[in-house]
């Protein structure tokens, strides 16, 4: 079952927007590996304020 991306957009973090690109694409190209890669990133990346 696929994960849910986080939304980079809510924090307006340029890394976050990246690594949401780049799952996009590579899960369209079929590097579903690559694309958890990104998802699990995007959620270990800090942010200030962030209670995550």
């Amino acid at each position: 079952m696929p994960q849910e991306t986080p939304d980079p957009t809510v924090t307006h973090c340029v890394v976050c927007t990246q690594l949401a690109r780049e799952e996009r694409e590579t899960e369209g190209r079929g590097d579903l590996s690559r694309a958890v890669d990104c998802r699990v990133l995007i959620s270990r990346h800090p942010h200030h304020g962030d209670t995550r």
